[in-house]
């Protein structure tokens, strides 16, 4: 098939999920398909890497910058288009994207995620609209916990554009992809499919600990330019980590990732996040905003790192707690998880439950041959 696949972001490096995701599944499907990719960049700086996307047929960039711009806000408060779906409503991209699906013979469109919709040209090719998440919800929840009560109704208003257009956007698709269950049943639509976030098992190797440190080390892992990751980072410091440094005097907290602040706890980027999660002793995910599925904890499932997590955190992935990993909402329910993962029979049942979980449904080549299904049944 010829695939004209449209990104928000360019696939590499792999620093944020969305990038993680594209780039493995492109990596697998380029063997198979013919995939012409046109993605937006927020940097010049950027094409040094498209040597690493060599699976794919072209490239093609179009600078976006960031969303936070007086001419993207000027135009969000002058049209009906949200803050995100106004700064990738660009003509630049739309004109290209004409003219390519006016002479490319093209099989199939795939946009991920929906809100690089407004650069999409109309067209009769199918098209597939990958949701990495229900983005209305993750803005909502971090708009009604604004610090700022002033903006608050701004960001409200803007939550309303985008649920508006996230629907729009569903009933146009030919087919819609989801990257969890919870999230197809949102959608609530017959045509939606899930293709979940994944894991290069061979990357991520499967290497427990026998015993614990007798100063454990807790870690927790994002991009913290991500609004979910920034709350449950300061939620862990602030509600979670005294309770745990005065049961366990000796424990070490490092939160590591790219855009991390400055502060105590923080480490920043790292060399190699397989190192960090072999040299923890436990994952700590409280997240509280968001949706689909944590590469974090896909991560640390693989390579044999026992994981402690909200219910929200793991929402939309298989899975059972005490078997798969636990579930955490308050101090005293991570203390309570701790205590159990420090037996180590336990807590080799579970590292070893995860790891075969993650084989059996969340590999990327197993992902990346659900998606090729998906393609050929819209021919």
């Amino acid at each position: 098939m010829k695939i004209l696949f449209v990104s928000a972001v360019l696939p590499y490096p792999l620093y944020s999920g969305g990038q993680i995701r594209i780039y493995n599944l492109l990596k697998r499907l380029g063997d198979i398909h013919e995939i012409h990719l046109y993605s937006f960049i927020r940097s010049e700086k950027e094409k040094q890497y498209l040597p690493k996307l060599r699976f794919c047929k072209s490239v093609t960039t179009v600078h976006r910058g960031r969303v936070w711009q007086p001419k993207y806000l000027f135009k969000t408060l002058t049209s009906s288009y949200p803050l995100l779906w106004t700064s990738y409503h660009s003509s630049e991209m739309l004109a290209l994207l004409s003219d390519e699906v006016a002479k490319g013979k093209y099989d199939l469109i795939h946009i991920e995620p929906g809100y690089v919709w407004p650069s999409l040209p109309e067209t009769r090719i199918p098209v597939v609209v990958c949701e990495h998440n229900i983005e209305h919800t993750v803005y909502e929840a971090y708009a009604k916990q604004f610090p700022i009560g002033i903006l608050r109704p701004f960001l409200m208003r803007d939550v309303v554009k985008m649920k508006s257009w996230q629907h729009h956007v569903w009933k146009r698709a030919t087919h819609i992809i989801t990257v969890s269950e919870s999230d197809r049943l949102f959608v609530g639509q017959p045509n939606v499919s899930v293709v979940p976030n994944g894991v290069d098992t061979k990357a991520f190797a499967f290497r427990p600990k026998k015993t614990m440190s007798k100063n454990l080390t807790f870690l927790y892992v994002g991009n913290f330019r991500w609004m979910e990751n920034k709350d449950a980072a300061e939620h862990l410091i602030r509600d979670w980590w005294p309770a745990i440094k005065e049961k366990y005097p000796g424990a070490r907290l490092r939160i590591v990732g790219n855009n991390a602040p400055i502060g105590k706890h923080f480490v920043g980027s790292v060399d190699s996040i397989q190192d960090e999660l072999n040299a923890a002793d436990i994952m700590l995910v409280p997240i509280r905003i968001g949706g689909g599925t944590k590469y974090k904890i896909l991560e640390a499932m693989a390579a044999g790192l026992p994981v402690v997590t909200s219910s929200l955190g793991i929402a939309g992935m298989n899975g059972e707690e005490k078997k798969h990993f636990l579930v955490a909402e308050s101090a005293d329910d991570v203390l309570e998880s701790i205590s159990y993962l420090r037996d180590d029979v336990k807590r080799s049942e579970i590292v070893i439950n995860a790891r075969k979980l993650i084989e059996k449904e969340y590999s990327w080549d197993l992902i990346a041959q659900k998606l090729d299904r998906i393609w050929n049944s819209l021919l």
